[in-house]
């Protein structure tokens, strides 16, 4: 008698080419809401139509979520039915905080303690990352034309750029900063860049921009218009993913600072391994042009070694706290914001501060931040929280934004001190740490 084929069993040998190890990002896309490992996350980003439809969330499978995700539009749509828009619950120990715009409804949630207005504040940084890929005008089309339509559709593909936004938000100062991040270069360098940017430049380019792990090199812009740090934060962040490591690129990226109802076009490159050149271009069909442009400034930078002086000064980590012109002491990190350039330039931790306490002198920044300008008593120049772990000190004045985190044991005299010394080593160091004279058309 003829034996049935076990369909189902696997052997080493018809499976050991097609198995594939998942990545942790993969597996936490597979996390249950009601699983152990969905509910230890501290914090959760979801994203939901208006119809209640699941469009995004940071942890677990959208389609999982389904039933988490109708409460929200329950609780959401019952509070504007009642002219009394919801902007926050607290369940237990954790902070839930929501945010709607158009046809999108946003919720965040932590067990942290982060004040509301961070959470709000990073729910609208996402929505603008949608819109970055989809436009405001797109949205509001489709959902006029079917209310209960699944965004998904649209934004396969994305997953992983979103993901990492949302990452980036929370370990990041930048992003609560306001500010562009710099990289810390010899200023005849940066000059000589620039220049580079202006030989033969493409009658479509809008701007040119040289920027290392999100910080940027130099850029070239026309002579009165700036784009805005948050649409920069945007595409720099984008530029960052595994997507866009290799080869080039030409994507449509929608500006919302800028103009939320249309695109721009980005030609996106690598021309180092640690340096990527980001070309924009009102222009869909300019590709070709701007992929001569990206070649002639590769061989105007390496015809003099600039540019491998550029990839030297990328791959360089940022300084250590002691090279502020303090010295060896009990300085760990610091932050300094240079209100009119809109720029700003951070030190490493140091060697003794772990991971997990890095993460909470970044939250104990922004939660300062937050308090110095929206504290009851209006805006404060110096506060500083001391806890176990560290001292963290936040100072602000017309000109400059400071945070820097102290050992312990650090008095308020002795942190003053050190971060005057700072802010002296700094105006003779301001070449050096920023983007000053930018060539513009």
């Amino acid at each position: 008698m003829e034996q049935p084929e076990h369909q189902g069993i696997a052997t080493t040998s018809n499976t050991s080419r097609a198995a594939r190890k998942l990545s942790e990002h993969e597996l936490e896309h597979l996390e249950d809401f009601h699983s152990p490992e969905w509910r230890q996350h501290s914090r959760h980003f979801l994203v939901l139509s208006s119809a209640g439809k699941p469009i995004y969330s940071r942890y677990g499978d959208e389609a999982q979520l389904s039933t988490l995700m109708s409460a929200t539009q329950a609780i959401i749509s019952t509070f504007a039915d009642m002219s009394d828009p919801v902007r926050s619950i607290s369940i237990g120990k954790h902070t839930v905080v929501f945010y709607t715009n158009g046809p999108l409804y946003l919720l965040a949630a932590s067990d942290r303690g982060d004040p509301d207005d961070l959470l709000r504040g990073e729910l609208q940084l996402l929505y603008s990352q949608i819109v970055s890929i989809l436009t405001a005008a797109q949205l509001t089309k489709i959902f006029e034309q079917r209310s209960n339509f699944d965004l998904r559709q649209l934004l396969g593909g994305t997953q992983g750029i979103i993901d990492q936004f949302i990452d980036q938000l929370d370990t990041d100062f930048t992003f609560a900063l306001g500010s562009l991040d710099t990289l810390w270069m010899r200023y005849r360098l940066r000059e000589r860049i620039g220049k580079a940017l202006l030989v033969a430049r493409p009658k479509g380019l809008l701007y040119a921009m040289v920027v290392a792990d999100m910080k940027l090199v130099t850029l070239l812009r026309p002579r009165k218009h700036s784009l805005h740090p948050a649409d920069l934060h945007l595409l720099f962040s984008m530029a960052t993913s595994n997507v866009f490591m290799t080869g080039e690129h030409w994507t449509p990226v929608c500006f919302p600072r800028f103009n939320d109802q249309g695109f721009l076009h980005v030609y996106i490159k690598y021309i180092t391994s640690n340096v990527v050149l980001l070309l924009i271009s009102a222009d869909r069909d300019s590709f070709f042009a701007m992929n001569k442009y990206c070649e002639q400034i590769c061989k105007d930078l390496a015809s003099d070694d600039s540019l491998q002086r550029l990839d030297d000064a990328a791959a360089q980590r940022a300084l250590r706290p002691y090279e502020l012109g303090v010295g060896p002491g009990m300085l760990l990190q610091l932050y300094y914001k240079h209100k009119t350039l809109v720029q700003h330039f951070g030190t490493r931790f140091a060697d003794s501060v772990d991971e997990a306490q890095q993460l909470r002198i970044i939250n104990t920044y922004k939660r300062l931040r937050i308090y110095m300008t929206k504290g009851g008593q209006g805006p404060l120049r110096i506060v500083y929280y001391k806890s176990a772990a560290n001292t963290v000190l936040a100072w602000q004045s017309s000109s400059f934004e400071l945070f820097a985190a102290f050992a312990p044991k650090a008095d308020v005299k002795s942190m003053i001190r050190t971060v005057n010394m700072v802010l002296e080593w700094i105006k003779s160091e301001e070449d050096h740490l920023f983007v000053i004279n930018a060539p513009s058309y």
